[in-house]
């Protein structure tokens, strides 16, 4: 059994863990690697390399911000202002990863010795 798991462990990419602990969609994971693979961009810069609308866009962006895969700077233009959007490098996101997994197995291994002591 544990080989078995090993070897389905081998075959993740980091986009299935991505996936898997983040909860990220695809069009965010899409985003996430257009900014890493073509550097910054606006919303609108963005949308059209992913072929997507501008809102689709906003709300992937606004969500790998909050998972802290991207972060933006704000531009000021002739009229008004845009957001320039930044992918964090892939040790950042490994780093997140394991941060969460290792929350997530302490709570476990609390859960699984409170689960032992209850049970009677």
């Amino acid at each position: 059994m544990k080989e078995f798991i090993i070897n389905r462990l081998k075959k993740f990419t980091i986009e299935d863990l991505m996936r898997c602990i983040l909860g990220l969609q695809e069009i965010e994971i899409r985003v996430y690697f257009d900014l890493l693979e073509n550097g910054e961009g606006s919303v609108l810069e963005i949308a059209e390399r992913v072929n997507r609308d501008r809102t689709t866009v906003q709300k992937a962006l606004r969500s790998l911000m909050n998972c802290g895969l991207v972060d933006r700077r704000k531009v000021t233009e002739k009229v008004g202002y845009k957001y320039i959007y930044n992918a964090v490098d892939l040790d950042r996101v490994s780093d997140i990863i394991e941060e969460l997994l290792d929350d997530w197995y302490q709570n476990v291994k609390k859960w699984l010795t409170y689960f032992r002591e209850n049970r009677k």
